[in-house]
């Protein structure tokens, strides 16, 4: 089974010779900015630990940056809604592929349903090129794909939480995007060389979720307390 993400499916795009070369630890990069540094890494910790109920006072005071960001996202993650999936992971299987899509969050109202993404990316983006990016035209598709809503009741915001106006991005879909993906999809899964490593099921939470996470489903499972779970969070840096 191949483990594709909007990553891999922009090489198989454009350069689908260097597939086979890539390593695993490549093959599963969630969220919309590259989340290399420090900061960013604990900003979206930070969010998955208000996502769960937990206190994040402390470590907001111990860095004004990250506190002023969380600000800026506080009425998006306000909105009332039936259902809040943080840190969601969405999937569907297509003959011998898998492809996955990480959300910071995903707000389920009556009659909408609408992916948030922050990122501490400062530069904004051209509003067209986002727009048609496979990171973004993938997110619509899973998120349609494993939903009960119509095309035109599913959406995607992106938050540029860095930046000075705080430029929010919004897409909507339609079933004609949606027909057009998937045959974009078809086209380019087809390049996919006969040599490509094969990745088990079970191997996908090896890639989807990095030691912070797996300690979150492991309080959420009660296997760590709340204050087990506080002693493994690392202490932001100011």
């Amino acid at each position: 089974m191949n483990l594709i993400d909007y990553k891999l499916l922009e090489i198989l795009e454009t350069t689908p010779e260097k597939f086979p070369d890539l390593e695993r630890e490549s093959i599963y990069t969630p969220g919309f900015c590259e989340r290399v540094n420090v900061l960013s890494k604990q900003f979206h910790l930070i969010m998955q630990q208000i996502g769960m109920g937990l206190s994040v006072e402390p470590l907001l005071n111990n860095s004004p940056q990250i506190k002023e960001w969380v600000e800026k996202v506080q009425p998006i993650i306000s909105i009332p809604a039936i259902a809040k999936s943080w840190n969601a992971s969405l999937q569907k299987l297509i003959s011998n592929n898998l492809l996955v899509a990480q959300y910071d969050l995903i707000l389920e109202k009556e009659e909408r349903l609408i992916a948030i993404d922050w990122s501490i990316q400062a530069r904004p983006f051209s509003y067209h090129q986002l727009l048609e990016s496979w990171q973004t035209q993938l997110r619509l598709f899973l998120l349609l794909e494993n939903s009960s809503f119509a095309p035109e009741q599913i959406g995607i915001s992106y938050l540029l939480v860095n930046s000075k106006d705080i430029p929010i991005y919004h897409f909507g879909y339609s079933k004609q995007q949606h027909e057009e993906f998937q045959q974009k999809l078809e086209s380019i899964l087809s390049k996919l060389p006969e040599t490509e490593k094969n990745v088990s099921p079970t191997a996908l939470s090896e890639f989807e979720r990095d030691a912070s996470e797996l300690k979150i489903e492991k309080f959420l499972n009660g296997e760590l307390t709340t204050q087990e779970y506080l002693a493994t969070v690392p202490e932001v840096e100011i």
